[in-house]
């Protein structure tokens, strides 16, 4: 099966959510969201505008217990 049937590749790719020009806590709110819908170990790319976004949407996820990683304007989460 392939990534593009929704094969167990599929599950390696990680998904991308752009909240850019979205406000807090919106953006949270939609990016908790999108975390419970996906698997554990699943990696989520949220593109945020810089500031306030970039330092309450990493802080939450933490705080619910995922993996974060910042490189610029962008957050990765592992989902748990």
């Amino acid at each position: 099966m392939s990534a593009a049937s929704g094969g167990p590749a599929a599950a390696l790719e990680p998904r991308e959510l752009d909240l850019r020009g979205v406000p807090c806590p919106l953006n949270w709110v939609r990016t908790r969201l999108t975390l419970e819908s996906m698997p554990a170990g699943a990696q989520l790319v949220v593109r945020l505008d810089p500031g306030e976004p970039l330092e309450s949407v990493p802080r939450s996820a933490r705080e619910d217990g995922h993996e974060v990683a910042l490189a610029d304007e962008c957050v990765r989460i592992v989902a748990r």
